[in-house]
């Protein structure tokens, strides 16, 4: 009994994981397929296409981009020295989503009521690209883009650093 009860809730979770990845956004890759990622060594910001209008916001994609390039061995070079220029081009807008539901009311005397509700709520979508020049002609040689929704303003940070992870997760692209 108890090995079909665990069975049963790793089915659930399976299921949820599933259904959780099909929600995932989708990241848009492109790369210079002559380019040889494993000779750039350092990085260093050029202007943002497209910087975020919140002063916070920058400053989020920022930190989360470095740690990111971080991570993958690059070195952070003084302004306008490194191997490759790093760019970001983020868009972002408020909106109110509903969200309906129904129940049962009970009326005395035992009489039910169906009704509607919907639930509205604050949601930010935007979009977010993250892209690497060469250095020596300033040509792109990787870009990746996402869109994003972060339903709840109080987790805008996490989600930032989740769609920048996600973006930079496929540097350097696999050829």
């Amino acid at each position: 009994m108890r090995t079909l009860a665990a069975a049963v809730v790793l089915l659930a979770l399976a299921g949820s994981a599933s259904a959780q990845a099909l929600k995932m956004p989708k990241v848009e890759v492109t790369f210079d397929q002559e380019a040889d990622f494993s000779k750039f060594q350092t990085f260093s910001w050029k202007d943002p296409g497209a910087a975020a209008k919140d002063p916070q916001m920058h400053t989020r994609i920022i930190w989360y981009v470095e740690r990111e390039l971080e991570k993958k061995g690059l070195k952070k070079a003084p302004e306008g020295q490194g191997d490759l220029f790093v760019r970001y081009y983020a868009k972002g807008k408020e909106s109110v989503q509903g969200t309906p539901s129904q129940g049962e009311t009970y009326l005395p005397g035992g009489a039910g009521q169906l009704s509607t509700s919907v639930d509205f709520h604050k949601v930010l979508a935007g979009s977010l690209i993250i892209e690497l020049q060469r250095a020596t002609d300033e040509k792109p040689v990787w870009r990746a883009g996402s869109q994003y929704t972060a339903l709840d303003k109080d987790k805008i940070d996490a989600e930032t650093r989740s769609a920048v992870r996600m973006l930079m997760s496929k540097y350097p692209p696999a050829k």
